[in-house]
């Protein structure tokens, strides 16, 4: 008995010292880190939300001029945090360009 008291204690132990261990797997279409943000980072999250929230409110209307359209895209690209000026900026006002055009 006190054999497998003994056991048990020990694989307890050496259970309270194993890890975890997480990998994250971006894919290649994810937005976020083509617009230069980092994985998991505080920034990458922020931007994954608001993407998510402009999605969920869709495509604008038929009759939408395509400088509106465009004027949402960069306030947009704004909002995730993308730097302005940036090849990544122009990425994501096409990004979204493409997002909200009505069809």
């Amino acid at each position: 008995m006190t054999r497998q008291l003994l056991v048990l204690g020990i694989l307890a132990l050496t259970g309270a010292c194993t890890t975890e261990h997480r990998t994250v797997v971006v894919s290649a279409a994810d937005p976020c880190t083509s617009y230069g943000f980092t994985a998991s980072s505080a920034d990458y999250i922020r931007c994954q939300q608001m993407i998510a929230a402009q999605r969920r409110a869709g495509r604008v209307v038929v009759g939408y001029s395509e400088a509106a359209i465009i004027a949402d895209s960069q306030a947009a690209c704004v909002s995730y945090g993308v730097p302005r000026g940036s090849a990544q900026f122009d990425r994501c006002v096409q990004d979204e360009f493409a997002a909200r055009r009505p069809g």
